[in-house]
């Protein structure tokens, strides 16, 4: 149960995010961009990213709509994890870890063939949704009992986060 009066166990981010506009629609549209616009990773990996983040969080929420979007995104999520896993590292310890355990997943991302814009759009990704996670742990928000069945298209998911700040709208 959320502790605000305004958030129901049936809500979820948006009617969050609807209870407290001020700057709501502004953090979709950073979302959107920063999830969705050019960059090296596709969605689908920054959604593992993001799914990733949110599992270190503890925020099984994100996790589960994360870990879905990657998926339908970026196919299997055990292929995706694999193929990023230097990545997943340095988020991992970006979240958690020492300024010398940093430099050292820094580095190693490097040596696997990373390029440095691939590990900053990692910087972005982790940043956002430590921000996110915190919104969502504050609401209490709970994972959903069951994957939905089929899973959502990509045509389906596609403008998701564009939708989710224009039902929020602007003040």
């Amino acid at each position: 149960m959320s502790p605000f009066s305004t958030i129901s166990d049936d809500d979820g981010l948006t009617d969050v995010l609807k209870a407290f506009p001020r700057a709501s629609d502004k953090l979709l549209r950073l979302v959107e961009g920063v999830m969705t616009g050019p960059g090296e990773l596709s969605r689908g990996e920054r959604e593992a990213i993001a799914a990733a983040v949110s599992r270190h969080n503890d925020v099984g929420y994100c996790v589960f709509y994360h870990t879905l979007f990657s998926e339908v995104f970026a196919g299997p999520v055990e292929a995706t994890n694999q193929r990023l896993a230097p990545l997943l590292t340095y988020a991992r310890h970006l979240c958690l870890g020492t300024d010398e355990e940093l430099e050292a997943a820094f580095l190693a991302a490097r040596e696997s063939g990373w390029s440095e814009r691939a590990i900053y759009e990692v910087v972005e990704v982790c940043g956002l949704f430590n921000y996110v996670n915190t919104v969502v742990r504050a609401a209490n928000l709970k994972a959903p009992r069951s994957r939905p069945a089929p899973l959502p298209t990509q045509e389906e998911l596609r403008g998701s986060y564009r939708a989710m700040a224009d039902a929020i709208g602007t003040e």
